[in-house]
């Protein structure tokens, strides 16, 4: 067992880091080299991370240049109402796994990829426009694969949580709730509480730009999409605080200690399916919470620190709750690609890419 006090400066690390992260993603017109812009509200952030201002200003460049965290800007799928996310489950042939998982992180409508270990190899989240899209991959693209020898789909009907808004509780929460105040996308609603207003052409070169550069300056925004400073701002502001562009920041939970990331497939009685996703969704293990149609009514992301939290969220969390009728477990073995961000690892992996087609 390590030290007390290693475990506690490890504890501080992953402290600093999501902290670095939070910040980046709190103002998007804030430089990572220049901490003043950060709006008041989010000064005190000694107290936050145990760090000076330079400190935290150095941590969260070389954290950046690394690659390890994203800061990511993205269409909002569901709320300009451009297509549904579907979780695939996918079955390969022995040996095939990684393979198949890499040649789907190339699909530019995949942004989800991960091997996984249970009753599939494989689970990918790809965006569908409509039902004859759904048709068309599950029955023709999907097959065609080399090395896959079975799948099955769970359609996102409602979203619960998702990672735009993940709190794993790794500070306080005014300090939290510091940080959220300067945002000025609507982290706090996983789902769109209505359709967003319908995107005109400088909005749609607005969202490309944001899409492949999130912290790009506003005069740099405004020369690229042909308008106005004011108007690129002031129209971007919109297009965020509306829900059709959002922001977040991309991390592996295993960068914040919490290597030991889970999918859940649930089946929950009808009546219980809100009641329980509203239990589950704040819970700062999970990342992602939806109900879905398929095998299974509800599937969470769930992330943590070692397998005897893992049991005790099983048993404790989910076992007191009443509806769950049943839950298959998948344990994440590695992330290829997460929000259409993809982390080479295997050979012949794709470079990272991003597309607009966003979170939803």
């Amino acid at each position: 067992m390590l030290p007390r006090s290693s475990r506690a400066s490890i504890r501080a690390c992953r402290g600093a880091v999501f902290t670095s992260c939070q910040l980046v993603t709190a103002d998007r017109s804030a430089d990572v080299s220049n901490w003043a812009r950060i709006p008041p509200a989010q000064a005190s952030r000694r107290s936050w991370s145990g760090s000076a201002s330079a400190t935290v200003s150095r941590r969260a460049a070389r954290i950046l240049s690394t690659g390890e965290v994203h800061v990511s800007a993205s269409l909002d799928v569901l709320a300009t109402g451009r297509g549904v996310p579907v979780f695939v489950r996918v079955r390969c042939l022995p040996g095939k796994a990684t393979e198949v998982a890499n040649a789907l992180t190339g699909w530019p409508n995949v942004r989800f990829v991960s091997l996984v270990s249970g009753a599939a190899d494989c689970l990918v989240e790809i965006v569908v426009t409509d039902r004859a899209d759904l048709l068309t991959l599950t029955m023709v693209q999907l097959p065609q694969v080399d090395g896959m020898v079975g799948s099955s789909s769970e359609v996102v009907l409602r979203r619960f949580a998702t990672g735009v808004g993940w709190n794993p509780q790794l500070l306080d929460p005014p300090a939290v709730a510091a940080l959220r105040s300067g945002r000025m996308d609507r982290w706090d609603q996983a789902q769109p509480s209505s359709p967003a207003p319908e995107l005109s052409a400088v909005d749609e070169r607005l969202a490309l730009a944001l899409t492949e550069n999130s912290r790009i300056r506003w005069g740099e925004l405004a020369e690229r999409v042909g308008v106005m400073q004011s108007t690129a701002r002031r129209r971007a502001t919109n297009l965020f605080r509306s829900g059709a562009l959002r922001l977040r920041t991309v991390v592996e939970p295993e960068a914040l200690g919490l290597p030991v990331t889970t999918f859940l497939w649930l089946r929950v009685d009808p009546g219980r399916l809100n009641v329980v996703a509203q239990q589950l969704a704040g819970h700062p293990a999970v990342l992602l919470l939806a109900s879905t149609a398929g095998e299974h009514n509800m599937c969470a992301e769930v992330a943590v620190a070692r397998y005897e939290d893992l049991h005790a969220f099983l048993t404790r969390t989910m076992g007191a709750l009443d509806g769950i009728r049943d839950v298959d477990v998948t344990l994440g073995l590695h992330t290829l690609k997460r929000a259409s961000i993809v982390r080479p690892w295997f050979p012949g992996a794709v470079g990272a890419t991003t597309d607009v087609r966003g979170h939803g």
